[in-house]
């Protein structure tokens, strides 16, 4: 994949399995990756290093997805975002659509086919 490996990929889930899943997929699809059980590290990771996408569970333990999003908007102002749900209803709030998150970005878990995250990461790069 070409330039796979510049892109930097932050996995938010806190379901273990999953998780470790699509990090590891991602990882061997050549983009660097990081998987974070929890927001609250992920946002002390952004403090300190940037990413390109972000792939968001929205039902989070201490702090929803959503906030998340917001947060990490401030501080990685480039960042994109992929909201992967087990919600089969779940839209966009206006919130984020401001910030420019997209419902054509939201997943439904499970993902069958794990190669729609590097198409998604692939087209929010090339914006």
């Amino acid at each position: 994949m070409e330039n796979a490996t510049l892109k930097r990929v932050l996995v938010l889930e806190d379901e273990e399995m999953l998780r470790l899943i699509v990090k590891d997929f991602l990882t061997v699809s050549g983009f660097e990756t990081q998987a974070f059980a929890d927001a609250l590290s992920a946002i002390e990771i952004l403090k300190n290093k940037a990413y390109d996408v972000a792939i968001v569970d929205i039902n989070m333990p201490q702090m929803s997805g959503e906030e998340f999003i917001i947060q990490a908007k401030t501080l990685c102002p480039d960042i994109q975002f992929i909201i992967h749900t087990g919600h089969s209803c779940y839209n966009v709030s206006s919130r984020l659509k401001e910030i420019g998150v997209s419902q054509n970005n939201v997943l439904i878990k499970p993902v069958e086919n794990m190669n729609v995250f590097v198409t998604k990461i692939q087209q929010m790069c090339l914006k």
